[in-house]
Parts: structure tokens; C-alpha cells; sequence
């Protein structure tokens, strides 16, 4: 009896010892959590990123924080160089823009984000161009490994023009929208950085005039958690 009282007494030591390893390992699992700007996924609760996006139509600079599992929201400014994403037309420009995301579906690898940017825009037109926009957009994301994450993503840029010149066909107020598609990819260097390319391809439209423009979004992404 002594015997099996000191084999218990034994056990019970081992696994007191082994509690605060076990323990300290699932937090070190859970405690660095992924986060994704151009994937299926938004940044975790309570994380901060920083990020940079340059390409055609702009060099986007923004910031981007977690709040819950499942959404997120940020700012960014837009140094803008193509007009309303159309290959054809250069222009100068400003904008700002408070994305607002959430995840839409979560299954194993399978992820998707719908989002909607409402802000404003500028370009340096004579008069100048000023307009409302609310791009909105749906990703479907798949992590393909640990550091991955492939996407494929319908985008929906909306802008309400309501300065600057006018013409025979064309009116001072007018709104821009088209269906631009195309795949994304990021890859995950380390806990903090995050590179990654992001395109899409479509029509745009001018609504007041109905000419159309082929536009295009295709940026390089640096991000970094903070």
C-alpha cells in the first residue's frame, strides 16, 4: 500500500511540474495570431498593423487595427496618380478613406472578408475635382500554407464626382463605379512582416456621359505589425 501511495505521490509531482510547461506552450500557440490585409481574413482583436500599397492607381499609406475576431477597421491617405483607376487617364490627386471590414465566412481554410472604404477624393483639375467614395469589395481567401495566403477578390469602386470640369457630355456631377476582379497573394516573412501583391481588372464607367475605361488596381503591399 505504501508503495502505491508513493508511485501516486510520484505521478502527482510529475504532473504538477509539467502543468506550467503545458500551459505556457498552448499560450505561445495562441498568442501570436496571423492577421491579413489582402487576404480572407482582418487583423486580430486587439493588433495593430501598418501598412504601404504602391502601384497603379496610387501609393496607398495606412493603419489598420483589430477590433474583435472577426472585424476591423482603419485609415488610409491615397496619393493618387491614376484617375478612377483608368489606365487611360493620368491625373494628381488626393484621398482618404476609413476601411471598414468583416469576416463573412470561416471554414477550415477558406476564409472571406466583405469591406467598404467611405471617404473623400481630390484631384488637382482645373477646376478641381472633389467626389464622395465608398469602394466596397468582397475576398475569398485560402491559406495555402502557414505563410501563404492566396485570394481572389470582386471590387467595386464607387465615386460621386460633384466638382470640376464640364463639357457638351459631360456634367459637373457624375459617378464612376465598375466591377474590377482579380487574384491577390501575401506572404507571411515573420510575426511582424507581411509582403504580398494585389491586382484586379474590369470596366469603369462614367455614368454621365456612358463612356466607359478599362481600370485596373495593381499594388505592392509592406506590412508591418506593431
Amino acid at each position: 500500500m505504501n508503495t502505491k501511495h508513493a508511485l501516486f505521490g510520484v505521478a502527482l509531482l510529475a504532473a504538477t511540474a509539467a502543468a506550467p510547461a503545458f500551459a505556457q506552450r498552448s499560450t505561445a500557440i495562441t498568442a501570436s495570431p496571423r492577421y491579413s490585409l489582402l487576404g480572407g481574413t482582418t487583423v486580430p482583436n486587439g493588433v495593430d498593423v501598418v501598412s504601404a500599397e504602391v502601384g497603379w492607381p496610387s501609393a496607398s499609406f495606412g493603419f489598420t487595427h483589430g477590433t474583435s475576431p472577426t472585424t476591423d477597421i482603419g485609415f488610409k491617405f491615397d496619393l493618387l496618380w491614376g484617375f478612377e483607376y483608368a489606365t487611360a487617364y493620368s491625373q494628381f490627386g488626393l484621398g482618404f478613406r476609413v476601411p471598414l471590414r468583416a469576416v463573412v465566412l470561416r471554414r477550415d481554410r477558406l476564409t472571406a472578408v466583405a469591406h467598404i472604404d467611405p471617404g473623400l477624393k481630390v484631384y488637382t483639375t482645373t477646376p478641381a475635382t472633389f467626389g464622395f467614395q465608398w469602394p466596397a469589395g468582397l475576398t475569398l481567401g485560402y491559406s495555402a500554407t502557414a505563410e501563404v495566403n492566396v485570394a481572389f477578390g470582386l471590387e467595386l469602386p464607387m465615386t460621386l464626382v460633384v466638382t470640376g470640369p464640364t463639357g457638351p457630355n459631360q456634367s459637373a456631377v457624375r459617378l464612376y463605379l465598375g466591377p474590377l476582379f482579380g487574384p491577390a497573394v501575401e506572404y507571411r516573412v515573420d510575426r511582424q512582416l507581411t509582403v504580398g501583391l494585389n491586382t484586379r481588372f474590369g470596366p469603369i464607367f462614367n455614368t454621365s456621359n456612358g463612356t466607359s475605361a478599362f481600370g485596373m488596381i495593381m499594388q505592392a503591399m509592406l506590412a508591418w505589425r506593431l
